[in-house]
Parts: C-alpha cells; structure tokens; sequence
C-alpha cells in the first residue's frame, strides 16, 4: 500500500484536502474517527465530498487492520484524521507513521485552546498528543494546502 499522506483535519474531507489530494493524485481516503465511523449520513457526505477517489471511514482499530493488510496495495491513500487522538490512538495500536500533517484543528466554544496558526488552535491536551506522537516517532507538520509552506508544529508550539 502507498500511504502518501497522513492528514489531520476536524472538517475531515473538503476544499483544502480536496487540493492536496489532487496534487497528490490521491484516489482512496481512509478517514479514522469512530464516532463518523458510526455514522451513515456523515459516511454519505464524506463519500459525496471525495469526488472521484474512493473513502472507507473506519474506527482506529479498524483503520489499523485495513491498512496493515493489502487491501489498498494498489491505491494512492490519504489517511485523514479528524482529532489528534485519532491518530494517537492508531499510534498506540501499535501503527508507525512517519509524518503527521495538521492542516486543520479547530476549538470550540467549550474548548480553552488557542490560536497558534491559521487553522492550528491548540490546548493542553493536544500538547501532550505531540509529544506522545513525537516520542513514537512522529514528525508533526502544519500546512493548510498545497500552496502553503510546510512548518514544523514545534517551531509553532511549545510542548
């Protein structure tokens, strides 16, 4: 299988991951959340927003299986999180991954993190996600789109 990009984004399948994949001619999705995972209207939308490429929305435990096997040998994938613990959980399967692009963390009301970036807004937990990920391994990146420059999320974030 050809993993071309790991991605995190909490709207998941749009514009910017559209752009990316065009660029990376991607043509199948694995987006990893188990909540959407459980969900058939959100698996619909998701399936309607990736245009031409193929989308499996699979749990952690799931995405861990499907892309250890040889399902998607001959595919070009995107592997699309929606939350960091997506991929920490994945990671604590015991899955390598060896670059973690963040284009798209958002907060909520509820939620006291903050603006670090255009389109990173970061708490404390996700502070201890980096470094968990970083320990295992992990490059993590922030790049929106394609025409954007690449960064470091450690040269944005201390933690």
């Amino acid at each position: 299988m050809a993993v071309i990009q790991y991605r995190l984004d909490g709207r998941m399948l749009h514009g910017q991951v559209s752009n990316f994949a065009r660029s990376l001619n991607i043509d199948e999705f694995v987006v990893v959340n188990e909540k959407t995972a459980q969900d058939p209207t959100q698996v619909m939308l998701l399936e309607l927003a990736a245009l031409n490429a193929d989308v499996d929305v699979v749990s952690p435990r799931q995405a861990l299986e499907l892309l250890n096997s040889s399902e998607l040998d001959d595919y070009r994938v995107m592997v699309v999180f929606k939350q960091i613990e997506d991929a920490v959980e994945l990671v604590e399967l015991g899955y390598e991954m060896d670059e973690l692009c963040i284009s798209g963390m958002y907060a909520s009301d509820r939620e006291n993190k903050v603006k670090v970036e255009a389109c990173l807004f970061v708490g404390e937990q996700d502070r201890e996600a980096f470094r968990f990920l970083e320990e295992h391994g992990v490059l993590l990146t922030h790049q929106i789109s394609p025409e954007y420059n690449k960064k470091r999320v450690r040269d944005l974030v201390q933690y």
